[in-house]
């Protein structure tokens, strides 16, 4: 379905694509075979309100449909040839991204349609597949617009910051069967200028059809937090100046950017009480499993409240406690454990059980056991304290979200009774 062209300029199409500025990406002319390029554009679907509710939940100027089988043959035809090897050996040989993974749900992609006043803010988008949790990594954009003049508007725009208001990157104007692939990371900023058709043409509409590319795995030094698409609101025109005498169309045009400015903030205030609710969900049920949590005891004893210092998943921090009250007469205390290689030394330990006190010594990577001689009587209550001198911070090396501060972690409390 690529055209013979495009394919027979597949080295000259990865020197580009490394090579682009802001960021890496290529623009392929006659991307598709030009009758099926056809064929898309004929089975394009009418624009329909219900699908065109922005993150805000309003109906706006852009419709997407991304149930793409749905649409027609031809969509049905494109879907099947985006999951083979030739088409994803193709875009890897072209990108450099190897064992591309095709996203049969089109999340955030399909066919997208922009009526005459839409434009689309800068941003980044979502860097992790909301189901498969795949690392996204490319955008595929092919334009479906056989009559469309740049000074119309709508055409991509590539930037380096947007904070900042840097527009240093190509202007790419979306003509008919123009394909744009482009690596999606936290740098790829990217949008269009708003559509502003001549009279005699508001009929028409900005047309395209979007796929995004992932991967299982991502070098560690591009992989971010997952985060939802992040977008940066239009600032000042730059036509503003002091002493100017604004028309009817700057009205309109401030309006149009203080409005959507405004809903981006009502969206990012609603976002934060969903996830606050989410956290205080979560919270509130890590409560309870740490209110319910016990030791991993071999022995008679009982346990009758939560240890403090002790996770769920066995891991412990710097300081860790809890009680017992054997049940028959006690002589030994072994804490099985074992050590993490992540520490910057081996680990030191202080212990006390009521009023004893002894120190440990355990070796980095390595299991090992805690013995302590004691003598209880059945029902003579044991408040064991345990101190690590050393901890470590697992997302401190960027290959982990937890920022707990972990020493060690428990394998079994064992009671000798003999």
């Amino acid at each position: 379905m690529i055209s013979k062209a495009v394919l027979q300029q597949a080295d000259a199409l990865s020197t580009s694509f490394d090579t682009a500025t802001p960021f890496r990406h290529a623009v392929i002319d006659g991307f598709f075979d030009e009758s099926l390029c056809r064929a898309m554009l004929a089975d394009f679907p009418r624009f329909d309100d219900r699908y065109a509710r922005n993150e805000m939940g309003d109906v706006g100027g852009k419709a997407v449909r991304t149930g793409v089988r749905e649409l027609s043959s031809v969509y049905r035809d494109i879907d099947d040839y985006l999951q083979t090897p030739a088409f994803l050996d193709f875009v890897s040989k072209v990108t450099g991204i190897p064992e591309l993974l095709y996203d049969p749900d089109y999340v955030g992609g399909g066919t997208h349609e922009n009526r005459d006043g839409q434009g689309l803010d800068q941003h980044v988008d979502f860097n992790f597949h909301p189901a498969t949790r795949w690392h996204r990594r490319l955008n595929l954009i092919v334009y479906l617009n056989p009559e469309w003049d740049g000074a119309w508007g709508g055409n991509l725009q590539l930037q380096t910051d947007p904070w900042n208001g840097d527009v240093r990157g190509p202007t790419i104007v979306p003509l008919f069967n123009r394909a744009v692939i482009f690596e999606t990371t936290e740098r790829s900023w990217h949008g269009f200028d708003t559509i502003h058709l001549p009279d005699d043409r508001k009929e028409l509409s900005r047309k395209s059809f979007a796929i995004y590319l992932y991967t299982k795995q991502r070098p560690s030094a591009e992989t971010a937090a997952p985060h939802a698409t992040v977008y940066v609101p239009e600032g000042m025109p730059a036509t503003l100046v002091e002493g100017s005498t604004l028309s009817a169309t700057d009205i309109d045009d401030l309006r149009a950017r203080f409005t959507a400015l405004r809903g981006q903030l009502k969206f990012l205030y609603e976002r934060e009480k969903h996830f606050e609710q989410q956290i205080a969900a979560a919270e509130g049920a890590l409560e309870q499993a740490m209110q319910a949590l016990r030791v991993p005891l071999q022995g008679y004893a009982t346990q009758a409240s939560a240890p403090r210092g002790l996770w769920p998943d066995g891991w412990v921090g710097a300081d860790f406690q809890f009680e017992l009250i054997p049940t028959r007469k006690t002589r030994r205390l072994d804490v099985v454990l074992w050590i993490p290689p992540n520490l910057a030394t081996d680990q030191e330990f202080e212990i006390a059980i009521n009023d004893r006190q002894w120190r440990h010594h355990a070796a980095r990577g390595t299991a090992s056991t805690i013995s302590l001689d004691v003598a209880h009587a059945a029902g003579e209550s044991m408040a064991i304290r345990i101190r690590a001198v050393q901890t470590f911070v697992p997302n401190r090396d960027g290959h982990s979200t937890d920022d707990r501060a972990l020493a060690w972690r428990l394998t079994g409390v064992v009671l000798d009774h003999k």
